[in-house]
């Protein structure tokens, strides 16, 4: 089989953000034939890191498809036999739309593989998100068994729009009659992503560590985070997408154990301090985050998520799909070097530039 996998198409919806990226670059690598969905064709800045990426001219095609388009996801999925459900909506501020386009985007996505003939499976980018929040028993460890309780306390419209849209595709799918165009469904839900980016797409990790390298913010709150390498959600997909027992399941991305916030400052210290980065380390009282949660949204949101540790199995991962997990250590590490070396955290004077991550 390895030697006819370019004949094997596979979609990447969201191609050039975060974690679509590293799925291509690890398609292509494979050997896969890939399509890839980008909003514009005419964004160098988006498209140009996906060219450039190796035998993407050779085996890569990229076409403009747009979530909320519900007519532009015939022509994008035509034809391929895999589809990796990896885009999400992209909104500045979250409000209760988010949760509508959530859900539509989705469904968009998967209407259209329903109605073409060659999609043999769909391997969608869920979230931790769907799966640990608004419990009253947070002591307990998650597996994928749990779903975010939407009406639980602290819940918000980010958590909220995971956990509708995941629920959404697996309903879909169930709809769907035996004998049709059936294809086959499995939900990735990672933590904290992070890691080296191949473009210049911004997500929350990304956000957050380039605030603390550049001393943005005067501490960090005592917040908990269950993280996992881009790498290997990337390698997550493709694996589960080969593997037929994947079928039908949810599977959560995370290292072995989490890390607070502070945790985060030092594996930055020990790398990134004698190199000229001046790295926060103390906590943010919860009163001071308190205060700033009247004039930022963000800071509302993590109100309820500070000093709560969320413990979280990887078991069904290390089973499934034979799965060792990158330490968030590295990850981080590699994310700092990313960041620098893309001019998104400026250069110190005794920086050691690392050619390699």
């Amino acid at each position: 089989m390895a030697a006819s996998k370019y004949n094997i198409r596979v979609l990447v919806t969201g191609a050039s953000g975060y974690v679509g990226s590293h799925c291509v670059q690890q398609l292509l690598a494979g050997g896969y034939s890939v399509r890839g969905t980008v909003r514009s064709l005419k964004n160098k800045e988006k498209v140009q890191p996906l060219r450039n990426l190796g035998y993407a001219r050779e085996r890569l095609e990229l076409v403009e498809a747009d979530l909320l388009e519900s007519n532009s996801w015939p022509k994008a999925v035509d034809s391929c036999d895999y589809v990796l459900h990896v885009a999400s909506p992209f909104q500045l501020v979250a409000d209760e739309n988010t949760i509508k386009t959530a859900v539509e985007g989705t469904l968009n996505v998967l209407k259209a593989c329903s109605k073409c003939n060659t999609v043999k499976k769909v391997v969608l980018t869920s979230s931790c998100a769907s799966i640990t929040y608004g419990h009253e028993d947070n002591d307990h460890v998650f597996t994928e068994k749990d779903w975010t309780n939407v009406n639980g306390k602290n819940v918000n419209t980010y958590m909220k729009s995971k956990t509708f849209a995941e629920k959404a595709a697996w309903e879909f799918v169930d709809s769907i009659p035996r004998g049709d165009n059936t294809f086959k469904l499995t939900c990735l839900n990672p933590g904290l992503i992070a890691g080296p980016s191949l473009t210049d797409d911004q997500g929350t990790s990304v956000t957050l560590i380039k605030r603390i390298l550049n001393h943005e913010v005067p501490g960090l709150p005592k917040m908990y985070f269950n993280s996992v390498d881009v790498r290997d959600v990337a390698k997550a997909h493709v694996l589960a997408m080969e593997n037929p027992q994947t079928d039908g399941e949810r599977i959560i991305l995370v290292y072995d154990f989490g890390d607070w916030a502070a945790d985060f400052s030092s594996y930055l210290v020990k790398e990134f301090e004698s190199q000229g980065y001046r790295i926060p380390t103390c906590n943010i009282p919860y009163f001071i985050v308190w205060l700033g949660s009247f004039f930022d949204e963000s800071a509302k949101d993590a109100l309820g998520l500070i000093g709560v540790e969320h413990k979280i199995s990887n078991n069904k991962a290390k089973n499934l799909l034979d799965f060792q997990f990158t330490s968030t250590e590295k990850a981080l590490v590699d994310m700092g070097y990313s960041l620098i070396e893309k001019g998104v955290v400026p250069k110190k004077q005794g920086y050691k530039s690392r050619t390699r991550l």
